[in-house]
């Protein structure tokens, strides 16, 4: 049951944290652009960039090496 609510609890976090960075990465795409109509696919590439840093930086530094068992 703990466990079930620790990942309901860490996809709430998840979701909220790229819902800011998704924000975030409108706000500056319209102040790069001033507002066109080339916004939207500016704030879509900033998006996916960061999202691909952040997976690739969390997946580096799960794979590091267990103890053997024993």
């Amino acid at each position: 049951m703990v466990g079930t609510l620790r990942l309901y609890y860490d996809a709430v976090i998840a979701v909220a944290l790229m819902a800011v960075v998704a924000i975030i990465c409108g706000l500056i795409a319209a102040v790069i652009t001033g507002d066109t109509p080339a916004s939207f696919p500016v704030a879509t590439i900033a998006f996916v960039l960061i999202c691909a840093f952040i997976f690739l930086r969390l997946w580096s530094k799960s794979r590091t090496s267990a103890l053997p068992l024993g």
